[in-house]
């Protein structure tokens, strides 16, 4: 059994890049939109709606989330007298978005405990591991190195971006 300051470090880590990861995505969109910009003419930047590809975001909801998701529903169901019409359907659609902070959060409202179908180790480290890939990604964009490059450098830059696309 790990320690608590084991999990007390594991869950400012897991907080810390969830709010890099917000802050990367929204400088992201920002960069994006002005790449956008200085690009859509040059690149044909605008891509038919059938053409684009469409991202797969169905989840399979695992066997503990499953259990979860009951455990919190006996509690929550409006027909109980500790339930809430509001925060069933929230319930569900944390569920469907296969969101386990918000899972997580509602079951501490409702002082449920649901930390034994819950692997609390390895959801954390789970979930460091997909943040600091997003951050990755963001990192190796070519609109992030170009958003990122010195005013000086970025006319050659941005040569560069029409050479290498073949403009």
């Amino acid at each position: 059994m790990k320690d608590e300051l084991y999990f007390k470090k594991l869950k400012s880590e897991y907080e810390y890049l969830k709010a890099e990861v917000e802050y990367q995505g929204n400088l992201f969109k920002k960069a994006r939109d002005e790449f956008d910009k200085r690009f859509q003419d040059k690149l044909d930047l605008i891509v038919p709606e059938s053409k684009k590809i469409k991202e797969d975001k169905s989840k399979k909801r695992t066997k503990s989330l499953d259990k979860v998701y009951k455990k919190l529903a006996q509690k929550i169901h409006p027909d109980k007298k500790t339930g809430d019409t509001d925060d069933f359907k929230r319930l569900k659609e944390i569920v469907d978005e296969y969101d386990m902070d918000a899972v997580i959060d509602l079951a501490d409202e409702y002082e449920v405990d649901i930390a034994v179908e819950i692997d609390e180790e390895e959801f954390l480290t789970t979930n460091i591991k997909k943040l600091k890939d997003k951050l990755q990604f963001y990192g190796r964009t070519l609109i992030m190195q170009w958003y990122n490059v010195d005013d000086s450098e970025r006319e050659h830059f941005e040569n560069i971006i029409m050479i290498t696309l073949g403009k």
